[in-house]
C-alpha cells in the first residue's frame, strides 16, 4: 500500500467538499494550513505567485470563496478591516492589536460557558462561536 503525498490528501478533501482539485486550489489550501497568520487574499496572491506565474488576483478571490463556502477555510476581520483568511480546524479565539492589526489565535476554552450565559431565542442551535479579543500586543505596548 502506498502512502499518499499530502497534496493528495488535500485533493481528496477539495473532491469530498465538492470542489474541483485543480492545483491552484491544492497550492492554496496548503499555503493556508502551513501559515500561522492570517493573509489578506493579495497576500495569499504574492506567496502563490512564484510558483503559479498566471495566478490572477480574481482567481485567488475565487479559491477562497470556494474555499470558506465549503467550510474548509474562515474569513477572519476586524471591522473595516480587509478580510483575512485561514484554514486552522480547531476551535479557536482570535485576539488582535489595536496598534498593528496583527490576528493571533487563542484556544477556544469558553465555548460552554457562553453558551451557557447567553440568551438567546428559543429553540437557537449554536453551530459556531466566533470570539475576537481587542487590546494591544507586546511589541506595540512600549510604543504607546
Amino acid at each position: 500500500m502506498s502512502q499518499r503525498t499530502a497534496d493528495e490528501r488535500i485533493a481528496e478533501e477539495l473532491s469530498r467538499h465538492g470542489l474541483r482539485a485543480t492545483r491552484q486550489r491544492i497550492a492554496a489550501l496548503r499555503l493556508l494550513r502551513r501559515l500561522k497568520s492570517h493573509p489578506t487574499s493579495a497576500e495569499l496572491h504574492a506567496r502563490l505567485l512564484p510558483a503559479h506565474e498566471n495566478l490572477s488576483q480574481k482567481t485567488v478571490y475565487e479559491i477562497l470563496d470556494a474555499l470558506v463556502e465549503s467550510g474548509l477555510a474562515s474569513r477572519v476581520t476586524a471591522v473595516g478591516e480587509p478580510y483575512r483568511y485561514e484554514a486552522r480546524p480547531e476551535p479557536h479565539y482570535h485576539a488582535t492589536c489595536r496598534v498593528c492589526g496583527r490576528l493571533y489565535d487563542v484556544p477556544a476554552k469558553a465555548d460552554s460557558q457562553i453558551r451557557g450565559r447567553a440568551d438567546l431565542p428559543e429553540g437557537f442551535h449554536v453551530e459556531k462561536i466566533d470570539v475576537t479579543i481587542r487590546g494591544v500586543c507586546l511589541r506595540c505596548r512600549d510604543e504607546i
